[in-house]
């Protein structure tokens, strides 16, 4: 799946998320204003048809700018677990394309690590976009010879895989207690 698809899913649920436009009419009281909600979920689906198209030029380095711009601007930090989803999303591309591309616009291992903790911020919600988030600190943790703290985050990845499968598929086994905790569908701060 392109990622530029990933940014039509994200915006479709932040519409849904967001209630009916017409009547007003919210489930529950909203920390963020609808239309701010759906702006960053639209700034981000531009920004990564962007990506898209430089990359199929060949233009890593404006591509990786692109994505610098977005992550680097104020994101709300109280704010409900889609942004969280908005934000791991564009961090992970970013990462990716860095660690994809060493050679272009180089960053230590230090500074992507760095990158990944920035991104992930202090909530970790139960979602693909987090999963992958930390599954690339993983990758920079293994870079680095640091496996105890790649280990670390591999297995919270695949935590967050087991559950939102479990969510989706439903489970006919259940949890070994090897798994370590559920990680269950609330946020979990960062450790």
């Amino acid at each position: 799946m392109k990622a530029s698809h990933g940014a039509a899913l994200l915006l479709g649920l932040v519409l849904g998320a967001t209630g009916t436009w017409a009547s007003g009419v919210r489930a529950e009281p909203e920390r963020l204003s609808s239309v701010a909600l759906v702006a960053l979920a639209q700034d981000l689906e531009v920004v990564q048809r962007q990506v898209d198209l430089y990359e199929a030029r060949g233009d890593v380095a404006a591509a990786i700018d692109a994505l610098e711009r977005l992550c680097s601007r104020p994101w709300p930090s109280d704010a409900e677990p889609l942004v969280w989803e908005l934000r791991h999303d564009a961090y992970g591309r970013l990462l990716r394309l860095r660690l994809d591309h060493p050679t272009v616009q180089p960053r230590s291992e230090t500074d992507l690590l760095a990158l990944a903790e920035t991104g992930l911020g202090e909530v970790r919600p139960v979602n693909p976009f987090t999963a992958r988030l930390l599954a690339l600190q993983g990758e920079i943790y293994e870079r680095l010879g640091r496996d105890d703290d790649a280990l670390r985050c591999y297995e919270e990845a695949l935590a967050m895989h087991r559950v939102l499968l479990e969510r989706e598929l439903g489970s006919a086994t259940p949890r070994s207690p090897a798994a370590g905790p559920d990680p269950g569908r609330a946020s979990s701060p960062r450790p």
